[in-house]
Formats: C-alpha cells, structure tokens, sequence
C-alpha cells in the first residue's frame, strides 16, 4: 500500500471516533463538554462579582490538577499511516476537538466515494462577533479545516498556504451550519480546494484554498521542535 492509499485509509477514520475510546479520552471530552458550556454561560452570566471571583479560584486550583498530571501523549498505534504529531487530531483540534474546549466543535468527515467533505456545525454565543452573528475569523477557521481535509483527495499531505474567505450573508450563532468542501486542481505540490458554509440552502460564506503538499519528514521536524519548546 503507498503513502497516497495509507492516506486516504486514515482519512476514513477522521469524524468517526473509535468504537471504543480509552477510558482517559472518554473522560477528556467529558471535561471539555463541561468547559465549553461553562465558556458560553461567561457572556450571558448575571453572576456577582463575588461569584465570580469564587469561580476563578476555584478554576485555578483545577488548572494546577491538570498541569500537575500533563504528560506526552502517545501515537495511536492503530491509526494507519497517521502523520507524526496528528494521531489524537480528532480530540486536539481547536476546529473539531472533542477534547479541546474552544472547539465548536465542529463535525466533519470526507465522503471519498463522492469526493466531498461535508459536516456541520454549531457556533456557541462565545463565538459572537456582531449581534447575533459568528465572527468572520472563526467562519473563516472552519472553513479553512474543511478545505484541508479535501486535500485528501489529492492523495497528499498538506498545508494552508493561503485561504480566501468571502462573506456573503451574516452567519448567525447557535445554529446549525452546513458546510461543504472539495478539490478543485493540483498542480505539482500545489493543491488547490473551495467550499462553503450553509443555513440551510443559504451559503452564508465561500472559501478558496491554496494548499501545499508536504512529506512526513516535515511533520516529523515540527513533533521535534514542539518537543524541545515544552522540554524547556
């Protein structure tokens, strides 16, 4: 099997979690789910000033909990052909992450029978920019993770180079979004990919991505330098 076909059989698994997540993700996720609502309740809150104060101490003796028990995380020995550094992407994405707190999150996964990632999302009153309204970079964000992962049709890894975002309508918040993305070219190490973002069969924003193929040598060059910034 070539890196191309090792490619597309990883992707298979991207907005699928496993059958049977370890007990330590299922209870990360859990941890963020309650996070990320306690960030939406912030905005809305009438809470004292009191209230508030009591909240942040005991928020930061938690903080130290957790960072008393960090540890690096292991590959997934299961994930086929995953690139160095991208095994637990699902839960650490601040796009798709069920174990990252500031993700919408979204949920997104490629069809590779129609060539098409399609999801949907959800942006929370914390991702209020205007009334009302997302913000166009957080618009701009998931779009930007849609038009990536249609690079697997490419058979490459690769990386933003360039993202243009155009906003057509207003992109309203705690509403269910549909978003849709494909690949349009490639051109030696030069992919290229456009989507959308939809209320119901409004498209609220469109995205023209330029994407540049890499080799897993790179991924492993950037799991070094993480490695030495958080060794220090």
């Amino acid at each position: 099997m070539d890196e191309s076909e090792n490619l597309l059989e990883h992707f298979r698994s991207i907005g699928n979690p496993p059958d049977e997540p370890t007990a330590e993700a299922l209870a990360k996720r859990e941890v963020a789910a309650e996070l990320r609502a306690f960030v939406h309740a912030i905005g809305t809150s009438r809470a004292s000033a009191e209230q508030m104060r009591e909240l942040a101490a005991q928020l930061r003796a938690q903080s130290d909990v957790l960072l008393g028990a960090r540890q690096s995380s292991d590959a997934r020995s299961d994930s086929p052909a995953a690139l160095a550094g991208m095994e637990d992407f699902l839960d650490r994405s601040p796009i798709m992450g069920y174990a990252n707190p500031i993700a919408p999150p979204a949920a997104l996964a490629p069809d590779l029978e129609a060539r098409v990632v399609r999801g949907e999302v959800n942006f929370g009153p914390a991702f209020e920019g205007a009334p009302g309204c997302v913000h166009g970079g957080f618009v701009a964000a998931v779009l930007d993770e849609a038009l990536g992962m249609a690079c697997v049709f490419s058979g490459s890894h690769a990386m933003t180079g360039g993202l243009t975002t155009r906003y057509r309508h207003h992109t309203p918040v705690s509403t269910l979004l549909r978003v849709e993305a494909r690949l349009v070219s490639v051109e030696g190490r030069k992919i290229r990919t456009a989507g959308e973002v939809y209320h119901g069969d409004l498209a609220v924003a469109e995205g023209h991505g330029l994407f540049i193929a890499v080799d897993t040598a790179k991924f492993e060059q950037l799991v070094a330098a993480k490695s030495e910034r958080f060794e220090t």
